[in-house]
């Protein structure tokens, strides 16, 4: 049975819900930058003409020294992380038997030789035939993982044998280094289990993978966020990103990473939450130098009524008196009110239904078609 009552207007508040019912805005999303510097650093060795070392002991190892460079200041709207290992590849030849190897990070002295030791890492292993092999380390791609280094730092990355004997054995090739110098190119062995060491200036350890990396790390910059405030008018409806009206062509060196608004990375469609605002921002590396430049992208959002059911606290509302329903779709459109089968409504596209005087509800629910519900509320 439907209950009608009597409804005193003041103070009511006007309601509109339209099942799927879409609203589209853009928003602008300005920041400026200062000048930014390379943030993905790697030495590269090409294979000339070198010396060698054999790694036939647990008691032998070789290092290799590196640097990392000061944290980048003046960037304007953005910070840098701090760098992480991407790549660490010895490439070893004249491999005979099946000698073992673990990779150790330490702490650099002053003149390159390992310091405290800070990591170990257990290589993958790539055999290239002919008795070569790599011994790796691949954090995945920059600036998404690895392991988190320090600001002007100098490390040692160390080859320790952990097999290694007369019949288990390899040698390292050292050559000059074609790519960045990290800071400090400098490598060395030691045939006494690290406490002496015998160094080499300006060469590296033989790399024969990722195109000759020996080692690299990467940092990657995250802008400041910029906030939009939005006036959250019902809890009745999801939020999605739509796509970007336009965006600022980014410099050469510029790689955007990872894109996002409170929290989302971005794609076209993907439900965006909010609470009263939007906050977007974004990672990127550097490839090269980038100097200063104002970025201005232009998004667009969607707001979609498509939470079914809904009650009236979805729209801060107390109480709730409906008015009218208009049926929009072709065919038959029903909605059911506050639960119950006497409160289901359907009609043809085009028809409505008026209440006069309105009906008390506090949930409605479409069970087919799109329907449109007018309605006075109290808060």
């Amino acid at each position: 049975m439907t209950e009608y009552l009597i409804l005193s207007l003041n103070r009511a508040v006007p309601l509109v819900w339209e099942y799927n019912r879409e609203i589209t805005f853009n928003l602008t999303f300005r920041r400026t930058y200062g000048n930014i510097p390379k943030s993905i650093f790697a030495r590269v060795n090409y294979a000339m003409s070198g010396n060698t070392f054999t790694l036939d002991s647990t008691s032998k190892r070789i290092f290799r020294a590196f640097g990392t460079p000061p944290e980048p200041t003046s960037l304007g709207d953005a910070i840098a992380t701090r760098p992480r290992l991407h790549k660490i590849v010895f490439t070893l030849g004249s491999h005979a038997g099946n000698p073992q190897f673990r990779i150790d990070l330490h702490y650099a002295n002053p003149d390159g030789t390992p310091g405290s030791r800070i990591t170990s890492f257990t290589p993958s292993v790539y055999d290239h035939g002919s008795g070569h092999k790599s011994y790796y380390v691949n954090f995945g791609d920059p600036p998404n993982s690895g392991f988190e280094l320090e600001w002007n730092t100098l490390y040692s990355i160390v080859l320790v044998p952990t097999v290694a004997d007369g019949s288990n054995r390899a040698r390292a090739d050292r050559y000059t280094p074609q790519g960045d110098t990290l800071v400090m190119t400098r490598v060395g062995y030691s045939t006494n289990g690290g406490s002496t060491w015998t160094i080499i200036d300006g060469q590296d350890w033989r790399s024969d993978l990722f195109g000759g990396i020996t080692v690299a790390y990467a940092f990657y910059y995250e802008s400041s966020g910029v906030t939009i405030p939005i006036a959250k008018s019902s809890e009745a409806f999801r939020s999605y990103f739509n796509g970007w009206v336009s965006r600022t062509a980014l410099p050469s060196g510029f790689n955007l990473w990872q894109d996002n608004v409170n929290g989302v990375n971005l794609s076209a469609g993907v439900e965006v939450p909010f609470s009263d605002a939007y906050t977007h921002s974004m990672k990127f590396y550097t490839t090269a130098d980038v100097t200063g430049f104002t970025q201005t992208d232009v998004a667009s959002f969607k707001w979609k009524y498509d939470i079914n059911p809904v009650t009236i606290d979805m729209f801060y509302a107390s109480e709730a008196y409906l008015q009218q329903i208009d049926f929009l779709d072709s065919g038959t459109n029903s909605v059911r009110l506050n639960d119950s089968y006497e409160q289901e409504f359907s009609g043809a596209g085009g028809s409505s239904i008026v209440f006069d005087p309105p009906v008390l509800w506090w949930k409605a629910q479409v069970t087919s078609g799109r329907v449109r519900l007018k309605a006075l509320v109290f808060e």
